[in-house]
């Protein structure tokens, strides 16, 4: 029994290394540590679940009185999602982001905007694209989902897109651009470039990227080295980091002679933990949210103390007023909250996308906003890491 359950387990963290992140395996943490909260910049359009809602409500030429029951939408269907939940190894993933939708629109009862239907599928481009037609026949206004890139791909190449549709991963070199077709997921490129566009605007010229030995940290280290590449005109130097004892000597050689100016970590939470004591703190030290997993202890961020990462509103603002509506039990797994918040952020965006509203508003996970070719574009909260206790960080957002 036990051989068939850490079977299952690798089977699910495999299947799952092509939807989180794009290749971050998902994985269950028991004993979450939240890290200190950096506010947001106050220069942004603040958007809660209930004001996106008018907004998109308004956009149909709705009156909206906040304090009553609001005026359904004329003609309104419903909104589907469509996620691989009778796939076993899938379903861990579809359960979190379909809590985070459901959650989101039960929120927003009061005002009686589309009805939520789920859709569940095997992860099978065929059969994805089948339940898209029947759903797309019922009246859906707009789809959330799908989930694989290949059930994505799928449907770019020979779906009909007149409505939204809110594909939960990042596009590829094989996906067909379509009108209406969204890419909005937990990109971890994404969060590398934003990192590396911080670290430029904050007059720093010369990064040394330290790659950690995973999929998932080649991935970073290229996002990262694609955005310098485009601001500054030349390619950072990369240092792979492998057994963090042995080649202490090596990378203090590397930061001695004063090259470099900063460091930016593209590696999980071991090796970055490992790595940080021969760094130092003569230089500025940046990473993305997979240095925070959720299982973190004190003692952890006091090794980790002072690098600045990127992370979600809905992980740096557990007592945050509003969540509270959501009604929400944590899980103690950080890539699991995320996933939720990407739901959440999901049904918005699905209101928003079917009303042709503006996509410019503060979600869980991240600063939410229409970029080019399809791409919705999260831009997370700049964080730091402090000597263990629970005081604020005072690294300012971005």
């Amino acid at each position: 029994m036990h051989a068939k359950a850490l079977l299952f387990a690798s089977e699910w963290r495999s299947a799952l290394g092509a939807v989180l992140y794009g290749a971050l395996l998902l994985t269950a943490i028991a004993g979450c540590a939240a890290a200190p909260v950096v506010p947001h910049a106050e220069n942004k359009p603040t958007y809660s679940i209930a004001t996106a809602v008018v907004s998109a409500v308004e956009q149909k030429g709705v009156p909206v009185n906040t304090s009553v029951q609001t005026k359904p939408l004329e003609g309104a269907g419903f909104i589907a999602v469509l996620l691989p939940g009778k796939s076993k190894v899938m379903r861990p993933a579809v359960d979190a982001i379909k809590a985070g939708v459901l959650a989101a629109a039960t929120a927003n009862g009061n005002a009686e905007l589309p009805v939520v239907k789920v859709f569940d599928t095997d992860d099978v481009p065929a059969e994805v694209f089948e339940q898209f037609q029947r759903l797309h026949d019922q009246g859906a206004l707009a789809v959330i989902g799908p989930l694989t890139k290949p059930s994505i791909n799928y449907l770019a190449d020979i779906g009909d897109f007149d409505i939204p549709v809110i594909a939960l991963n990042s596009f590829d070199e094989r996906t067909l651009r379509r009108a209406h077709l969204y890419s909005f997921s937990l990109s971890i490129e994404q969060e590398a470039q934003q990192a590396a566009r911080q670290m430029f605007d904050e007059g720093l010229r010369m990064p040394l990227v330290l790659q950690g030995d995973s999929p998932l940290s080649a991935r970073m280290v290229q996002g990262f080295v694609d955005s310098w590449k485009e601001i500054n005109s030349v390619l950072p130097k990369v240092f792979m980091l492998k057994d963090a004892r042995s080649q202490a000597q090596d990378l203090r050689n590397q930061l001695k002679d004063g090259e470099h100016d900063s460091v930016f970590f593209a590696a999980n939470a071991r090796q970055t933990r490992l790595s940080r004591p021969f760094i130092g703190n003569e230089r500025p030290v940046f990473a993305t949210s997979q240095i925070n997993p959720g299982n973190l202890s004190k003692m952890a961020m006091v090794d980790m103390s002072g690098i600045r990462y990127l992370e979600t509103p809905w992980i740096l603002q557990p007592d945050n007023s509003e969540y509270a509506l959501l009604n929400r039990i944590r899980s103690p797994s950080n890539d699991v909250e995320r996933l939720f918040a990407l739901g959440v952020d999901a049904w918005k965006l699905a209101i928003l996308l079917s009303s042709k509203a503006e996509i410019n508003f503060d979600g869980l996970s991240g600063h939410i906003s229409m970029g080019s070719g399809g791409l919705i574009e999260r831009e997370l909260v700049l964080n730091s890491f402090n000597s263990g206790d629970d005081r604020p960080a005072v690294n300012p957002a971005p």
